[in-house]
């Protein structure tokens, strides 16, 4: 029972930079049209729409308060980001993600996305054993049929701008539409 206890307590968290709504509405519109021939099985809600900075996982009401705390002590600046495009994770019979590129200040995001590490380690966490790539994911589980080619994506929207002036935690809601929660946000300001 206490085991069980506990596990009703977590939350499962991520950190991630928020996808403001003008440039979501342009990525659910550009879905909207191709959803016909790009087969997925699920697609993202356009409020879940965000570029991920650190997946956490499973994390308990002790680690959430202290994870917090470390945040508020991240450092950077704001970030002008871009929209360049869309692509795909996995072998194009198969993709497992559909995703839309990033350009624009992509060392400043790289170094954001080293600061959030360093802060979380000090809380207990440990982060994937992965190269980061951010990315925005439209879609998930190819459906089949035939093969995606670069003609599919070649339309997505980019030279689309925003600036980035936060990043935030936050909490999953499996099976539910949107799924994503902000829980804390946290400025990026000019120091």
């Amino acid at each position: 029972m206490g085991q069980e206890n506990a596990k009703d307590h977590t939350q499962r968290l991520f950190i991630a930079i928020p996808v403001p709504e003008p440039i979501s509405k342009k990525l659910e519109n550009w879905t909207l049209v191709h959803k016909e021939r790009l087969s997925f099985r699920k697609w993202t809600h356009p409020r879940d729409y965000h570029i991920t900075l650190q997946f956490l996982g499973d994390t308990t009401a002790a680690q959430r308060d202290a994870l917090q705390a470390a945040l508020r002590d991240v450092k950077a600046k704001p970030l002008t980001l871009v929209l360049n495009g869309a692509g795909t994770f996995g072998p194009a019979k198969s993709p497992r993600v559909l995703w839309a590129a990033i350009a624009g200040h992509l060392e400043g995001l790289n170094n954001l996305h080293v600061e959030v590490i360093k802060a979380t380690r000090t809380v207990g966490f440990v982060p994937e054993d992965r190269p980061y790539s951010p990315h925005i994911t439209l879609a998930r589980g190819f459906a089949g049929g035939t093969e995606m080619s670069n003609e599919s994506t070649a339309s997505a929207p980019s030279s689309l701008e925003w600036k980035a002036d936060r990043f935030v935690l936050m909490r999953t809601h499996m099976h539910a539409a949107p799924m994503y929660e902000i829980i804390g946000e946290y400025p990026l300001a000019e120091h």
